[in-house]
């Protein structure tokens, strides 16, 4: 239980440092960057605390299992397999870290996964259909309305972090969690096939423009304030907040609910 909470709260506080730290870029990219850099810091965490009982000992073990924990984040496996020297990088990162645990900055298995994550994952995201991108937030939602009235603190993870234990949802929430990974999986395949087919790439709107989709589809600035402090917000909060924001594109017309569902699916 111990381990547990140390690895909890190294993964937040990664996800908080680049949230702190990223000051070249908007607030909203810095909360939304925050999110996903956790479960990676969550995995290099759990490396760096489990590591520290093994140090004199062969490290091969715990590389392994570390990497099978790797591939169960959303689309990370497939980034692992589609892109050349991936898995040996990240294989190679986490031994190290092993071995000479970061100090100052980020671990280095989360600042490879976070670029892994920026130079593949998020342009084939941005770069899929409108269909499939609004699939991905359909999915979400529908998982975190059930956590809602399940699993509300699982439902708040799923909003700020991501869920870190699936096995621990109902039956249910296993389905939908499932529903969401295929989706996600789906919109990263289209995407990644129209980036290599070399098409026009669909318009994606900035963070300013984004700002204002929302706006037009009825988030307003205490919604925004709350984003930057989600993880102050209680569990009910966090979930109720999580729902409208995937929701947003389908409060607007067609022609501007894909660009911004091809944002949402990004940047989350």
């Amino acid at each position: 239980m111990e381990q547990t909470a140390v690895i909890v709260v190294v993964a937040l506080a990664a996800g908080a440092a680049l949230y702190l730290f990223g000051r070249n870029v908007s607030s909203r990219q810095r909360l939304m960057r925050s999110m996903a850099a956790a479960a990676a810091g969550a995995l290099a965490a759990a490396g760096a605390v489990y590591g520290l009982q093994f140090l004199t000992g062969d490290d091969t073990q715990m590389v392994d299992n570390a990497m099978i924990e790797a591939r169960t984040l959303p689309l990370v496996g497939l980034v692992l397999i589609d892109v050349p020297d991936a898995e040996a990088r990240l294989r190679a990162s986490l031994k190290e870290e092993l071995r000479n645990p970061t100090t100052q900055g980020a671990p280095r298995p989360l600042v490879l996964m976070s670029e892994l994550r920026a130079r593949h994952i998020v342009p084939a995201l941005r770069a899929t259909d409108a269909a499939d991108a609004e699939s991905v937030l359909a999915a979400r939602i529908a998982l975190m309305r059930h956590l809602a009235g399940t699993n509300v603190t699982a439902c708040r993870e799923l909003a700020l972090i991501g869920i870190q234990q699936a096995d621990r949802l109902d039956a249910q929430g296993q389905k939908l969690m499932r529903d969401m990974l295929i989706a996600m999986e789906k919109a990263y395949r289209a995407g990644r096939d129209a980036l290599k087919s070399g098409t026009a790439q669909p318009p994606v709107p900035n963070d300013t423009e984004a700002r204002t989709l929302l706006v037009e589809a009825g988030l307003t600035s205490s919604d925004f304030e709350k984003l930057q402090n989600l993880a102050k917000l209680s569990n009910e909060e966090a979930c109720e907040l999580g729902i409208r924001l995937n929701g947003a594109p389908s409060k607007l017309p067609p022609d501007r609910a894909g660009g911004l569902a091809r944002y949402l699916a990004a940047a989350q």
